[in-house]
């Protein structure tokens, strides 16, 4: 049986986009009792600010190469990689189930290497697992005619490691720096709006010849329980531990517009849930990254509290508690 201890990480940031809002989900989480529901379901809930301060994004030139407030970006990556190591620290043999709430997509790679680096402690070492629920393939660099310069819009070229990502992202890596958190191999991506202008031919053709596994947003609609099984099959056999990373924006806006910039994907709030349901219960499930959430959208916090009470479920449900 999974463990029944969660570790709560809040990431209060918005520096990675040009819209404020996100750097106060955590907080609305927290609003809507996340933390005593977890407790009140019979799960072990600790919470833990990864940050000193709230991050945020400032108007500012974006130097030819890089993103726009990369050096801040890249400190709320250190920050998490710091916090998740330490909560993973406290039961090395068998940690809490890791819950990250932001805030920013683009923290992922700070999550993956903590995990990598902590999976390398047991015997033998432990092979790390990752489903990007997204509706965006997040493959710019600043080399894109289309780059404008937003740190978030990176996040999968800084998990992959591709050409044209920015060095400063490097650190956060797998076998001592040498190879990056996600390939092929390890990686599922869910949800994906392929249709979807920002989803450039060259990204998706990039996907298609490297041999990755895209599940993508009508087929999650279709059948999303199947579609998260297939998921898990890809990648069950392939690694020891799976993270989930859920970018809000996989969500239809038309019926749940909780998402920081919204995407079109035919994906309805209880489909996707369904899909998560399944992801969660597996053995194999270490953590869950909840990213891109802006409460600004959410003004009675009526969409945060449903999506606290499906993680809470769902987390109870896996822990039989």
């Amino acid at each position: 049986m999974a463990s029944s201890a969660v570790s709560v990480t809040l990431v209060p940031a918005d520096c990675g986009s040009i819209i404020p809002g996100k750097s106060k989900a955590p907080q609305a989480f927290l609003d809507e009792n996340l933390i005593s529901k977890l407790r009140d379901t019979g799960l072990t809930a600790s919470d833990h600010q990864a940050l000193d301060k709230p991050a945020r994004y400032s108007p500012q030139p974006c130097p030819a190469g890089g993103a726009c407030n990369e050096e801040l970006n890249v400190q709320v990556c250190e920050q998490v990689e710091r916090q998740i190591t330490k909560n993973l620290e406290t039961s090395p043999s068998k940690p809490p189930f890791q819950l990250i709430l932001g805030g920013e997509c683009s923290m992922a790679p700070a999550i993956l290497s903590a995990f990598w680096k902590h999976a390398g402690t047991p015997s033998p070492p432990q092979r790390i697992g990752l489903i990007y629920i997204d509706a965006d393939t997040d493959m710019n660099t600043p080399h894109d005619p289309h780059f404008v310069g937003t740190f978030a819009g990176m996040n999968m070229t800084h998990l992959l490691g591709m050409p044209g990502g920015l060095d400063s992202m490097k650190k956060f890596s797998r076998d001592g720096g040498s190879q990056p958190v996600c390939d092929a191999t390890n990686t599922v991506f869910f949800g994906t709006n392929i249709p979807f202008a920002g989803n450039k031919p060259e990204h998706i053709e990039y996907l298609t010849t490297h041999g990755f596994q895209v599940i993508d947003a009508s087929s999650v609609a279709g059948d999303p329980e199947q579609q998260a099984r297939k998921a898990l099959a890809y990648l069950e056999d392939r690694v020891d531990v799976i993270l989930v990373h859920l970018d809000v924006d996989a969500i239809d806006p038309r019926m749940f517009p909780l998402a920081n910039i919204p995407n079109f994907t035919g994906v309805t709030f209880d489909q996707m849930m369904r899909a998560l349901g399944v992801m969660l219960a597996s053995d194999k499930a270490g953590g869950l990254t909840i990213a891109e959430v802006n409460p600004d959208h959410d003004p009675g916090l009526g969409m945060i509290g449903m999506l606290t009470d499906e993680i809470v479920a769902m987390l109870g449900k896996r822990a039989g508690v």
